[in-house]
């Protein structure tokens, strides 16, 4: 949850709830409530004030942004093909698009 995240970088970072609330411009009650998860969905503007507060991007302090080096599985399946895709000569690639034009007629025949 977005308190337990908060918390967890504003100890890291070496700030007392009071530093933060100040430096964000936000109640010291509110933020309280956040970080305690007894307020569970905060505005995106209180997500920005905190987040430029902690010097990160909101993104980051939603845990929104993906790890580079994290591939998605239909990433990976892109990657897979294309890298096949880019061995196969003229022939092999009509039979392909051939293969997948009569996929996609199966599919639309259902």
């Amino acid at each position: 949850m977005i308190g337990d995240r908060i918390r967890t970088i504003r100890i890291q970072k070496r700030m007392t709830l009071s530093n933060l609330a100040e430096k964000a411009n936000v109640t010291k009650s509110y933020l309280s409530n956040i970080e305690r998860n007894i307020s569970t969905n905060p505005t995106i503007e209180f997500v920005e004030k905190v987040a430029l507060a902690l010097n990160m991007k909101p993104e980051s302090l939603l845990d929104w942004e993906k790890d580079e080096n994290e591939i998605s599985s239909f990433e990976n399946s892109f990657i897979y093909v294309k890298k096949y895709l880019l061995t196969m000569d003229d022939e092999q690639l009509v039979e392909l698009k051939d293969y997948i034009d009569f996929i996609l007629w199966k599919r639309n025949r259902k």
